[in-house]
């Protein structure tokens, strides 16, 4: 007999709204009946955080009950702290970066099968002395993990990215033969993930029109189509690269590669925004998160949306309901 999925949602930074969030979507899972979920939720936070969100947003109008059923695990040598909704902490950000150590501590060992992840701040995090971009490379670095990629998914899309956090100025020198080969094999070895045994990927350009033979650029000549052509004569279902701003409208593709962050977001949040999810491909564990950030300008107010994390959960999921399946 299989056993119950478990879910670890890392909470996020504290001054965000992170705990605002979860906290929300396990009411609306109590008042569902969350003894109908047919998974469970390990919540790697402070527990006095919990009292204090619950307090603060919800006027400790909040089921009493509902944490007694739940399995909270803290950080180690902890201990309370202050912190103001919306601002950048050293305490914020270590806590922040310690659910984390935590959560993958535990999948790694076996406890829960996948970890999703409430949004960190750069800055404080860097103030705790960090000396990572975020939870990807955080993650990257736990895991011992090297060829990894971003990967967006919306209602219609799966769109995998060469290059992230960049400046515009910065993207056509960033881009390198391996790392077009990362995006596209971690495309085609997700394709089990979503049921989806050979996976047709569309590599978009970089340049308008493709490139339009040269005329307005050689990337696509000298480094993108010919990365394409052999990652093809490979054995993976890749074809390209094509215009980005058509390649999408095509729904014989099951999976997108994208030059560059906007190339990638702005078809995500037109199709779903608040609603998609990110993903991390190449680590050996499963990982999801939201599409948002901290949102340290709505903090503390009590009115964040939980569309997102929901999205977050579902697509971990099915993610591990795949990954069972594929390894039985």
């Amino acid at each position: 007999m299989n056993k119950r999925i478990n879910i670890g949602l890392t909470l996020g930074d504290p001054a965000g709204i992170g705990y605002e969030v979860t906290l929300k979507f396990l009411r609306q899972l109590y008042y569902t009946d969350i003894s109908n979920i047919d998974y469970d939720i390990t919540l790697f936070c402070h527990r006095f955080i919990l009292d204090k969100v619950v307090s603060d947003i919800f006027n400790n109008n909040y089921p009493s009950d509902l944490f007694n059923q739940l399995k909270i695990i803290e950080p180690n040598n902890f201990n309370e702290f202050n912190f103001t909704y919306g601002e950048n902490s050293i305490e914020c950000g270590d806590a922040s970066m310690q659910y984390i150590k935590k959560a993958v501590e535990y999948v790694e060992n076996g406890y829960i099968d996948a970890i999703v992840t409430l949004p960190i701040n750069k800055y404080s995090i860097s103030l705790a002395g960090y000396d990572f971009i975020g939870h990807t490379e955080y993650l990257a670095h736990l895991t011992c993990s090297k060829d990894i990629s971003m990967m967006m998914i919306s209602n219609n899309f799966k769109i995998v990215l060469v290059t992230t956090h960049l400046p515009l100025k910065d993207v056509a020198k960033a881009i390198t033969k391996q790392k077009i080969v990362t995006a596209i094999e971690n495309a085609h070895k997700a394709g089990r993930y979503f049921n989806i045994n050979k996976p047709k990927i569309a590599v978009c350009s970089l340049n308008p029109h493709a490139g339009d033979n040269g005329a307005i650029g050689v990337e696509e000549i000298n480094l993108i189509n010919p990365t394409v052509k052999e990652t093809y004569e490979n054995g993976i279902d890749v074809y390209g690269s094509f215009p980005a701003d058509t390649i999408y409208t095509d729904k014989a593709y099951d999976f997108f590669i994208a030059m560059y962050h906007d190339q990638a977001l702005i078809p995500i949040k037109i199709n779903s925004f608040g609603e998609a999810v990110n993903v991390t491909l190449g680590l050996n564990i499963i990982r999801t998160s939201v599409d948002h950030g901290t949102a340290f300008n709505i903090a503390g107010q009590g009115v964040a949306s939980i569309s997102s994390l929901t999205k977050a959960i579902d697509v971990a999921k099915i993610m591990i309901i795949n990954k069972k399946v594929d390894t039985q």
